[in-house]
């Protein structure tokens, strides 16, 4: 898929040949064979005075990224990971090294935590998202695949004190793999829709891309935009759409076939999905609607007793021919996985929620750190994210070869 190679990538690529390249402890021919991680945080603007600068900001995101990766959930665990860290792997960061022992030196932690609560937040997210971007093409084959994507937010409860609240954050994830494409801050879940444009603006091209999300992003605002940059969406319809809910609602559903079923047994209970598609009806109140569906899912344990129903009524801008109803119902499913799959990982696996790291960006920071070592250790074929975490703790070197930073 060609076509999702977002402007800021180029640039980074480009940008790489002004890296300091005695700075970086890199010789000069193997600068342009780093990994597109390392390029991507070349960009990143270092908020420290370059006077009395010892070691270069690629270094610190380095080291902070390769500690989360090893499965460290807290400040005083990335600072004993880098107090650990030998001599071999320093030198394949590019470490600085001392002219009179021939070493090669960390930053002392209290740096590295210092500096990560002063780099710019919003210039991190950018960084990442280029570079996540620039590789949705070594997931699809064909450049006329639909990409899904899921928005999501979530909340840092660890972050909240006595007078504020915790912070949020708003991603957009490849629904099937987990892979969080891009990331963004808000001031809270209540402001996420002010968000949704800004969030996937760093994306670069959404053609063919489809997004869901969960009811608070069915916007008329959001239809239009995402029509406006040859996107498709999957949204579910309730409350906040009260007009279009009741119009759905209205509609002879008992007279429409179930087109898709699919059972699912385990974890102590039974799930039966169906759903029910038919064209947009005529004078529908929302953009570009081309079809309609009603997606139930019903749960029972494993004596066939009832233990909840839910129905979910929705719109997309796809027509039958690019998504009929087994396609859609993936779609939808893929979205509500996405609570299951990537907040408990992030929770349960690296102490988010438990995290007391409350200083500058180093919150955010932390966050999009985790998300991409998640998605490092994905890539790897780690379907348990601890025993990935596990692996990389066997070795300095694994966390490099998660995140593509040896030569």
């Amino acid at each position: 898929m060609q076509s999702v190679m977002p402007p800021a990538l180029s640039a980074i690529t480009a940008a790489v040949a002004d890296v300091d390249q005695r700075e970086l402890d890199v010789p000069p021919g193997e600068i342009a064979d780093m990994a597109d991680l390392r390029q991507a945080w070349a960009q990143i603007p270092d908020p420290r005075s370059p006077r009395g600068r010892r070691h270069p900001l690629i270094v610190i995101l380095a080291l902070v990224q390769a500690a989360i990766v090893s499965g460290a959930t807290s400040y005083a665990a990335i600072r004993h990971w880098i107090t650990e860290v030998p001599q071999e792997v320093l030198q394949q960061i590019g470490a600085r090294r001392d002219r009179r022992t021939g070493l090669y030196t960390a930053p002392h932690p209290d740096t590295v935590c210092r500096t990560l609560a002063q780099v710019n937040a919003t210039h991190v997210d950018a960084a990442y998202a280029a570079h996540r971007a620039g590789q949705i093409v070594d997931f699809y084959d064909d450049p006329d695949d639909l990409v899904p994507m899921t928005v999501d937010g979530k909340t840092q409860r660890g972050t909240a004190t006595g007078g504020k609240p915790a912070r949020h954050r708003l991603g957009v994830q490849l629904a099937p793999d987990g892979v969080v494409v891009a990331q963004i801050d808000v001031v809270s879940k209540s402001n996420e829709i002010t968000a949704f444009a800004p969030l996937l603006d760093q994306i670069g091209c959404l053609k063919n891309v489809v997004i869901s999300a969960d009811m608070m992003h069915t916007q008329r605002g959001h239809a239009r935009y995402l029509h406006q940059r040859d996107a498709f969406y999957v949204f579910p319809v309730g409350g906040n759409q009260a007009g279009l809910f009741d119009q759905l609602d209205a509609l002879p559903w008992n007279q429409v076939p179930i087109e898709w079923t699919t059972y699912d047994r385990g974890h102590g209970r039974t799930e039966i999905r169906t759903i029910q598609v038919m064209p947009a009806p005529p004078g529908i109140r929302f953009p570009h609607v081309k079809q309609v569906f009603l997606l139930e899912r019903h749960v029972y344990d494993l004596e066939w007793k009832p233990l909840s129903n839910v129905a979910v009524l929705g719109v997309t801008n796809l027509t039958e021919q690019l998504a009929g109803p087994r396609r859609l119902a993936e779609l939808v499913r893929g979205e509500w996985s996405i609570e299951n799959r990537d907040h408990y990982v992030r929770d349960v696996t690296f102490g988010e929620d438990r995290c007391r790291v409350r200083t500058g960006s180093a919150p955010s920071i932390l966050a999009v750190m985790r998300s991409y070592a998640i998605c490092a250790l994905r890539l790897l074929n780690f379907t348990n994210i601890a025993e990935g975490t596990r692996w990389a703790r066997d070795d300095f070197r694994n966390p490099l070869t998660a995140l593509g930073l040896t030569m």
